[in-house]
Parts: C-alpha cells; structure tokens; sequence
C-alpha cells in the first residue's frame, strides 16, 4: 500500500456552516469540527463550499474557494525581486526556488502547491463518488454539484501540469510528463505514474465540457466562490489559449462575455488602497469577479516595472511603498489592491477581454482587438486621459496585448505560465536572472527547469513518479 498521504490527504476535516450565510459569515459560524461521512445534497454543498485546513501548523487549506496556489512559483518570475535587506527571511524552498534551484524540496519537506491541489483533487472525487449513491436531491441539484467538482477539479489539473510539466507543445504533447492522474478515492494498490500533458488536458477539457451546461449562467457577488457558465466557458478559453487553438479559446471567451462582461471602473475606487487591503473582509465584492479563487501575496517589484505604467495609469497605484510593512526601502510593495479589487486568481473579466485580444490579434481580427483593449483601457486611466489605440500591426499588436496583460495583472502567478507559452509558441526568447546575496542564476528561455521539480519525498513514497529532468 502506498503512503498516500504524500500525494493528497484522504481524511476530511469539514466546518459545516449556515448555507445562506455571505462568505465571510461562512467562516465564522461553524459547528465543532470532525470527519464527517457526507450523504444528503446538503452535505456534498457544504463540502464543495467550505472545507477547513487540517490541524498542523503549517495547513494547507483543501477549500475549493480560497486558493492559495503557487506559493514558490511566484519566487521564478521576472515580477518578484527580492531586494537585499530581506533575503535573511527567505525559508531553504524559497531561496531555491528564486536561484532555480534543480531541487526546490529536498528530504521531507513536502510541497504545498502539489498537496493542495490534490487535495482539492481527492475531495472533488469524494463529491462525485457520493452523489452517485446521495440520498436526496432532484436530478438537476445532482447534476449541478457534479459539474461544480469537476470544474474544480480541472482546475487543480491545470495547475498542477503547467507547475510541473513543460508547457503544451502540440508536437511532443503525447510524451512530455505531465502528473499523475487520481481516479477515484481508493487508498490502495495505486499507480501514480505521470500521465502525460496531452493526456490531462484532454481530461480537463473534458471536465469542463461536460459540466457546463449543468451550471448556472452565473453566480451573486457574495457566491462566486461555486463555478458558473461564464466562469466555466472563461476557464475552458484560459485553457484552450494555452493550447495554442486560439480559434476555441475565442469561442469560448464569446460565451464568456456574453453571459457577463461587466468591468469596474477604478476612477470609483478608494483611495487607500493599501490600508482597505489589509482589512479587506473576505466577502467578494468587485463585480469583476467571474469565479473567485483568492490568492494574495505580497512580492517586491523592481522600477523597472513600475515604470512601464503611463503616467496617468491609475493601475499604478496598485501598489504601496512602505517600509513599515515590508522592511525595506529598496523595492516597492506589491501586492496590494483596493479594497474592492481583491486579488482573485481564477476568472474575471478583465482577463477575459485580454483573452479575446489576444485570440483576435492571433487571429488578424485586429480592429476587433483594439476595441477590446480600449473597451479595458478606458477604465484604467484617469477619466478622460485615456487615449484609444488602433495598431494595425499584427505583430506590434500582440506585444501591446502581452505588455497590456502583464500590466493589468501583475502578481498572478500565471505569469510563470505566460513567460513559458510566449517562448514556445511565439520564440519571445525570455529569461530570467536573480540575485541573492551575491549569488547569481538565469532561468533560459530553452531551459527545462521552467517546469518544477517534484519534491523528493512523493518520489520516495512512490518510485513510479518521475522526476523531471534538470538542465
């Protein structure tokens, strides 16, 4: 039998909470904890909306709604510079990380992205295991939660395969290693041999494209936490751009941004951005919003960065100097955003017009890539300020789409993906160097190491797991 809580963790701990609560009162009024065997409609709801991090001391939160994803990743990115004065703080995973090292976990320390993942992955198997057998419900409840943990789950798959594989290459697809694939929820007599990238995504999609239909066109602001149609198709275009069948993605990205489109204008927002973050509640209150997957953080940007805002951007002021927070005079403080825009990691909208900017550019529809560009740009500069572009350059197009994405969002971790796709499909030859006390590493645009090491312990526990290969 293999020691599987090294690859997800097969006992439950679940807060049931009052089901017509807001978010944040979801995390305050719970009922005492304990592994709980879920058998009504109202269970499998409970555990798809709200299950609690375990007991340890550094848990790992299973929730499907609160995303703490890419805690190292963030270290590799041309984003994240660690300014000198705070390199002491960095724990053995990061600095290994942020100097590309060919192992990031070593010995017993075990990997919080690769566990929370499958986590959230073994917990949508529970989910559809037990509805098959629920005790009550009707048939359209039913199917409902089902597409909502599959949705989830294929976004833990995403995740995992663009964390630890190369990125999609529709030539090597079928033998690049992606991860393993976790069917059912067995315990024993597994076989965690990576599946590969052509082989998870053709699950994702599959996921996705199953479920859609069963969804609700879309979620109230206080629940998009649960997936939606629009969250679902905005997704499957994420998807699908990554791919390369940028005539799909834009498909989807249409039903998207039929269903919704809305975009905030920050002119309205508050002026305190960092101070309203800091004690931002944890209910979800920008409309922007399509599926929410929480993931703040804070990194250090350099100038240069900073600098590619115009002047009279207001994205700018996204982000705090401050050396009471961060300890440091030397970087600027990210990442902070208004109140109103806290930081989500899954699907909104102004991703989803940069998404379809991008598809249309690719695809020579390039009056229709300016007008969602300046449809975004318009809300992002100060009223009147904003002046609309209209290149008709295909090439100096996309690099104005790529430029304009990177700006509006800085600090996702998909950045690390981004880089990965614009070097394999689009040759952007990008690489990375970091600094350290003195130390210097470069991550090359060619280099295998853009996919992560797997931690040391889940080969160990399971041999059959295969490492990826280093430069």
């Amino acid at each position: 039998m293999k020691l599987l809580k090294y690859i997800i963790v097969p006992l439950l701990t679940i807060a049931f909470v009052t089901s017509s609560c807001t978010r944040d009162n979801y995390l305050d009024e719970v009922v005492p904890r304990g592994v709980v065997i879920p058998s009504t409609i109202e269970d499998y709801r409970l555990l798809l909306d709200n299950v609690t991090p375990d007991d340890l001391g550094n848990a790992l939160p299973i929730s499907f709604g609160f995303d703490e994803k890419h805690s190292i990743s963030s270290y590799m990115t041309d984003d994240h510079v660690i300014p000198n004065d705070l390199s002491q703080t960095l724990q053995g995973p990061q600095r290994r990380a942020y100097l590309f090292g060919d192992a990031v976990y070593i010995g017993n320390e075990q990997d919080p992205d690769w566990n929370f993942y499958y986590n959230q992955i073994y917990t949508a198997n529970i989910i559809l295991e037990g509805l098959e057998s629920v005790d009550n419900g009707t048939a359209d409840d039913i199917a409902e939660l089902q597409a909502e943990a599959k949705i989830h789950r294929a976004y833990a798959y995403f995740n995992l395969v663009n964390l630890y594989g190369l990125h999609y290459n529709p030539v090597t697809a079928d033998t690049d290693l992606g991860v393993p694939i976790r069917q059912g929820t067995a315990l024993e007599n597994l076989d965690f041999t990576r599946a590969s990238v052509q082989t998870v995504y053709d699950l994702i999609i599959q996921d996705i494209t199953t479920s859609i239909n069963s969804l609700q066109d879309t979620q109230s602001l206080n629940f998009t936490f649960r997936p939606s149609k629009a969250g679902a198709y905005g997704f499957l275009s994420k998807v699908y751009l990554y791919q390369g069948r940028y005539d799909l993605a834009l498909d989807a990205v249409d039903n998207a941004l039929n269903i919704y489109n809305v975009l905030r204008d920050i002119n309205d927002d508050e002026s305190d951005p960092f101070t309203s973050a800091l004690n931002s509640p944890a209910v979800i209150q920008d409309p922007q919003i399509v599926w929410y997957k929480q993931a703040q953080s804070v990194i250090f940007v350099s100038d240069a960065i900073l600098s590619e805002y115009n002047f009279d951007d207001i994205r700018a002021f996204w982000f705090t100097r401050d050396a009471i927070v961060t300890g440091s005079q030397e970087n600027a403080l990210l990442f902070t955003r208004n109140v109103n825009q806290n930081f989500s990691d899954g699907i909104n909208t102004p991703e989803l017009y940069l998404i379809r900017a991008e598809c249309h550019t690719r695809l020579m529809n390039l009056a229709l890539a300016n007008n969602d560009l300046n449809t975004l740009r318009e809300k992002r500069f100060f009223s009147g300020s904003s002046t609309p572009i209209n290149i008709t350059n295909q090439d100096e197009l996309l690099a104005f789409v790529k430029k304009e994405r990177r700006l509006e969002l800085i600090g996702n971790y998909d950045r690390l993906f981004d880089i990965k796709r614009y070097n394999l499909f689009d040759n952007d030859n990008i690489s990375i160097t970091h600094t350290l006390e003195s130390i210097s590493a470069t991550l090359e645009a060619n280099s295998l190491n853009w996919a992560l090491p797997i931690a040391e312990i889940y080969i160990q526990q399971n041999p059959e797991i295969q490492q990826n290969p280093r430069d």
